[in-house]
């Protein structure tokens, strides 16, 4: 088996993991429809290398070329796993890439561009990863020190975990939820916080926040109605991150969100529910098409953003290499969209409809 420990030393793996399907998440509302079903099997340990030369983007020179988001998917289908068939895990190697996902976004949004994009990993995993990137951006913001950050983004990473004790065919359900499978649901962080309280000795302080997660400052989350100063500011990052992610996948009733249509949902409905310090650190941190972010305009081509207009932020400058048909150019160009009313970005594009 690779182990974390031999990548990070050696700076080395395989190609990134296969990307199969991903879909929405059940963190939205607790009487909304069911979450897409559950993928059970666990990405190929096989393939672990971001890629090379311009398509990488700077990582600290100590841990290069790593691929912490296929890495964080390995780990987590291993815990996961584990919690479902109520065996034991350790939170080791998971610690490790959530201080290896702090160091590389300090220093770049690659991470970020694909938390915000489509990809094809189990669902339920793709949004603890998805999650804990968000997460440490909107604790970066707030000016959280680097034992912070990786704390934070530990808790996000496993802030799901008691999902994984609810029975699978009550995931698998893609069609609207019973009262009894919603009162289930409503108790996934109890579950959650009982394992962790278990399994992570080490962190102690664990299952307090994940226990947390979808609770509310006006008092309308679960499990137990708290409000306001009642709830770690942690919980509350990764809450907000969780309904976040959720509007940018797809889910049964609707299809995903742009970023900006996203973010704007959620400030409408989410105002009262979370503290304004919190939601003013995700506007600030979160670009809303970040570099390394592929978008498919409005003419049906597809590029890669490679500069933000500031002053325009639903306008970058986007690196055209994809033709209306999905085939690639002989050659790319670049377009500003901040110099072209005509054109704009109609959605993040799917890369694995690219054909050769």
């Amino acid at each position: 088996m690779v182990r974390l420990t031999d990548l990070i030393r050696d700076g080395k793996g395989g190609d990134a993991p296969d990307e199969k399907g991903r879909k929405g998440t059940p963190a939205e509302k607790p009487d909304a429809e069911a979450p897409a079903p559950v993928d059970s099997q666990p990405p190929d340990l096989v393939s672990l290398k971001t890629p090379t030369g311009s398509e990488a983007s700077p990582v600290q020179p100590t841990r290069p070329e790593i691929d912490w988001y296929g890495l964080a998917e390995v780990e987590l289908s291993r815990i996961t796993g584990a919690v479902r068939q109520e065996r034991s895990f350790r939170l080791d190697e998971i610690a490790l890439i959530a201080a290896g996902m702090v160091d590389v976004l300090k220093v770049s949004d690659q991470l970020l561009a694909k938390a915000i994009s489509p990809h094809k990993g189990p669902p339920l995993i793709s949004n603890l990863v998805n999650v804990a990137i968000l997460s440490t951006k909107i604790g970066m913001g707030l000016g959280y020190q680097p034992d912070q950050l990786v704390r934070l983004a530990l808790a996000a990473l496993v802030h799901d975990v008691g999902m994984f004790r609810l029975p699978a065919s009550q995931l698998n359900d893609a069609g609207q939820w019973s009262t009894e499978q919603i009162d289930a649901l409503r108790r996934h962080p109890i579950l959650g916080a009982e394992v962790l309280k278990q399994m992570a000795t080490d962190h102690p302080w664990l299952p307090g926040i994940v226990v947390q997660v979808h609770e509310r400052a006006d008092g309308t989350g679960y499990p137990h109605g708290l409000q306001g100063q009642q709830i770690q500011e942690s919980a509350q990052i990764i809450g907000i991150a969780d309904i976040l992610d959720t509007f940018l996948n797809p889910r049964p009733s609707r299809k995903p969100m742009l970023p900006h249509e996203a973010v704007r949902r959620l400030v409408a409905e989410a105002k009262t529910a979370f503290p304004i310090r919190v939601l003013k650190s995700l506007l600030q941190e979160l670009s809303l098409y970040p570099v390394g972010t592929w978008v498919k305009l409005a003419s049906g081509e597809m590029g890669e953003v490679i500069r933000l207009n500031k002053r325009l932020p639903l306008r970058p400058v986007v690196k055209i290499t994809i033709d209306q048909n999905g085939r690639r150019l002989p050659e790319s160009r670049e377009v500003d969209l901040g110099r072209n009313p005509l054109l704009h970005v109609k959605e993040i594009a799917d890369t694995t409809t690219i054909t050769a």
